[in-house]
């Protein structure tokens, strides 16, 4: 039974920046970034999922490095180097971590279904 997709659709591939992204939290942090931006500035206009989802990874790993970062740099400004830090700084991280993690798998389903990815929508 023959596919029902052509392979040469504008879908085709989206699932990359995703898994690069997904990379770039769970193995390789700077070189998953880095080959993701790249994916990001040379994926082609008529690729639009792809090129969707390639934008949507960079934007959410800047805005997870951002949140990360501030949450753990305004409790470090309120509560010093204390056990009350440290305990709200790993559980802060931790939980955006996984956060983005899921959101990461969510946007590789919805790129295997040759779907743009749900957030952010200013991409689409």
């Amino acid at each position: 039974m023959p596919y029902s997709v052509n392979p040469k659709t504008e879908t085709a591939g989206a699932y990359v920046p995703v898994v690069w992204y997904l990379l770039n939290l769970l193995a390789l942090p700077i070189i998953g970034f880095v080959v993701l931006l790249m994916i990001s500035m040379n994926a082609r206009p008529e690729q639009v999922v792809r090129r969707a989802h390639a934008k949507a990874g960079v934007y959410m790993s800047i805005l997870g490095a951002i949140l990360i970062g501030s949450g753990v740099g305004i409790a470090w400004l309120l509560l010093g180097n204390t056990g009350n830090f440290w305990t709200w700084a790993i559980v802060w991280a931790i939980v955006l971590h996984t956060s983005f993690v899921l959101w990461g798998m969510i946007a590789l389903a919805q790129a295997i279904g040759g779907k743009p990815p749900y957030f952010p929508k200013s991409l689409m």
